[in-house]
């Protein structure tokens, strides 16, 4: 009978089996509460909460004079005139024999303007800087004693809370910041003295709503910051306040709570807040009830160890065998399946697209690792350079083609960046290239440049870049094609070179062409205008000749001739 009853509840639906467990729980526990409500008692609760703001109470009364007394100290070190001027060596020793008279102090240190850290009351054994302190920044802003907040400090590696005070000049300007800060050793001690109420704790909150010391077991809660709910009710809350709430350790208790600022701040620098269990208070007047309640305990007994069992047997150990699952699936093992030992309900479903799921991502691996190695051979047998380039310019990996361009071994080149392959000369044509390629304004682009190779010789290179995204479109790294374009670059230079000649070799020449209309008797030369022209001046000015006038030999005899004659 058992067995099918809790086969037949591990096939419910998981709101079935909550819904279930919820009924078991609650129904004693409304009656408990509304049992208990009626039968609290006035004062048992008024003396609860005169105790929590006594400690309350007592507690900001003591940090008050704490504080008072801390501004009086930094007041009168800012006097000093080892500190206005800056002697480190005998400041050291004034605050470090101020710290030992003085336990409730965590550290005692003098900053610069800048925040950094010259003089400490224990050793710097490293430069500190508190330029980022909230006491340090409002304590230049201010020119006034100020608050910080919850600080692990950096020295002392005490949790603390600290205090700036301006060391200004004549012309009111910060020359330095004292900062102190406070630990709550002290506080323990005369708590752990006190005769208070089992279960009384209670917190020391920053500003922010930050733990700064909690007794007891302050190891769970310093640093960690308090139940928004809880601290917007102080943060909008009166000066100081007495209510019924959750603690941090989730129990009802009777709270006190009371805020402590300076006087020219807006806002508190602490909280400090007591609190007693409800149930520690009650204590007496529940014994009186006791008997009533003892069947209503052990009806709620049951209901909790039925519902753990069932919870156990129908959720925990078929959710452990899913997170079992998920972990080999984790490690590597696609080949889990958890369908068979999961049936029935939310849990059985949930089990069967672990399964799909699990099966498709095996068959997603495969895909991938087949498209790898299709990626790999593509990049390593590819007649040109290829190179995957992440996204700040390091060579991931390289194929022999690019190994080959660059005269590099392959481990060599893969260790170095696009900048240390480029030749030192050339301005980087690619920035703007890469940064339209980032946004997205063009898929690929080409350019060429010079590259240096192993031996430092240049090599032209025609470059060609594509961007590689994830499937969400995050920029992965850049797919980059290198062509060792030198043969060409010479041939264009010697190509341009010839032309450069041919044209200075134009431009000193002038040519005479078509059908020259030329005087058979005259010699004289007919122009495009119709008009004739001297042999000579026709011929300088369509040409770059020019003439000079002697007398030929056949002509000087004949001019002889006809003298003699």
């Amino acid at each position: 009978m058992m067995p099918v009853l809790l086969h037949r509840l591990s096939s419910l639906s998981l709101n079935k089996l909550l819904l279930l467990l919820t009924l078991l729980l609650a129904l004693p526990a409304v009656g408990l509460i509304v049992h208990s409500g009626l039968d609290q008692h006035h004062d048992a609760l008024q003396d609860g909460i005169s105790e929590t703001r006594k400690l309350a109470y007592s507690i900001a009364s003591e940090q008050k004079n704490l504080t008072a007394g801390a501004q009086q100290l930094v007041t009168v070190l800012g006097q000093l005139p080892q500190v206005r001027e800056h002697k480190a060596v005998e400041v050291n020793k004034i605050l470090a024999s101020i710290l030992a008279l003085n336990p409730q102090y965590a550290n005692i240190i003098i900053a610069d303007p800048a925040g950094d850290v010259w003089a400490s009351a224990l050793p710097l054994t490293k430069p500190i800087s508190i330029a980022d302190k909230r006491s340090f920044r409002n304590a230049v802003k201010t020119g006034q004693f100020s608050s910080g907040e919850y600080i692990v400090g950096q020295l002392s590696t005490k949790s603390t809370i600290g205090f700036g005070y301006p060391i200004v000049d004549e012309k009111g300007m910060v020359k330095a910041v004292i900062a102190l800060n406070f630990n709550f050793d002290h506080l323990n001690v005369l708590f752990d003295q006190a005769d208070l109420p089992k279960g009384t704790a209670f917190n020391i909150i920053d500003y922010n709503g930050v733990i700064i010391d909690r007794n007891p077991s302050p190891e769970g809660f310093i640093g960690k910051k308090v139940n928004d709910g809880l601290f917007m009710k102080m943060v909008s809350g009166p000066e100081d306040d007495s209510f019924i709430g959750v603690g941090l350790t989730g129990d009802r208790r009777i709270i006190s709570y009371t805020k402590l600022r300076l006087s020219h701040e807006a806002f508190p620098y602490l909280y400090i807040r007591a609190g007693i269990p409800l149930q520690a208070t009650l204590d007496n007047a529940a014994e009186k009830q006791f008997y009533n309640m003892a069947f209503l305990s052990l009806f709620l007994l049951v209901a909790v160890l039925l519902a753990l069992f069932i919870g156990k047997y129908c959720f925990v150990n078929r959710i452990a065998t899913l997170q079992e699952a998920s972990h080999r699936l984790a490690a590597g093992d696609l080949h889990t399946r958890v369908s068979d030992c999961l049936q029935g309900g939310e849990l059985g479903d949930l089990a069967q697209t672990f399964d799909q799921m699990a099966g498709q991502l095996a068959e997603r691996e495969r895909a991938v690792r087949e498209s790898e190695a299709r990626f790999r051979s593509a990049l390593e047998n590819a007649p040109i350079g290829m190179a995957i380039v992440s996204l700040n310019g390091n060579l991931l990996r390289v194929n022999h083609a690019l190994c080959r361009i660059l005269r590099y071994e392959k481990e060599e080149l893969e260790g170095l960046t696009f900048a240390d392959i480029t030749h030192p000369d050339d301005p980087c044509p690619d920035i703007p290239h890469l940064e339209r390629l980032l946004d997205g304004e063009v898929s690929a682009y080409t350019v060429e440049k010079r590259c240096i190779t192993r031996d430092r010789e240049k090599v032209w290179a025609q470059l060609t870049a594509s961007l590689l995204k994830d499937s969400e479109g995050v920029p992965g790294y850049f797919i980059v094609q290198i062509e060792d374009i030198t043969d060409r670059k010479k041939v264009e230079k010697e190509r341009e070179g010839l032309i450069a000649d041919l044209q200075d070799a134009l431009c000193d020449v002038k040519t005479l062409s078509g059908l020259l209309p030329i005087c058979a008797s005259c010699k004289r030369i007919c122009d495009d205008k119709g008009y004739w022209n001297q042999l000579e001046t026709y011929i300088i000015k369509h040409s770059a000749a020019t003439f000079s006038y002697s007398i030929c030999p056949d002509c000087e005899n004949r001019q002889g001739n006809q003298g003699e004659a």
